[in-house]
């Protein structure tokens, strides 16, 4: 197939619309409109402990693989146009790289 051309890297927001609506509503929840903006001007707060996503590892890796899944599903289909261009060959790799810290 020759030289790689390109490299996307896929990254999941701690607190990405998918994750605000899994913590509120539910595994599998979908982000509402409100959802959506809020992620766009959302703060952090500094006066919590640990923040909400801590405690829903479930949520977070699933949120993560649906949008790996999604993204390749519209970016990747091979000998199609898509907005990447037209896709040879493509290879999966996820790293599981997060710290764990002990209080």
């Amino acid at each position: 197939m020759g030289l790689m051309n390109v490299m996307v890297t896929i990254s999941h927001n701690d607190s990405c619309p998918e994750m605000l609506a899994a913590i509120r509503r539910g595994l599998f929840a979908k982000p509402t409109d409100e959802e959506l903006v809020e992620f766009l001007l959302q703060r952090k707060p500094r006066d919590r402990k640990r923040p909400a996503f801590e405690e829903h590892s479930l949520e977070h890796v699933l949120s993560y693989q649906r949008r790996n899944v999604s993204f390749k599903h519209n970016f990747l289909k091979r000998d199609a146009l898509t907005p990447l261009g037209i896709a040879k060959d493509w290879f999966d790799r996820t790293d599981l790289s997060r710290k764990i810290h002990r209080v």
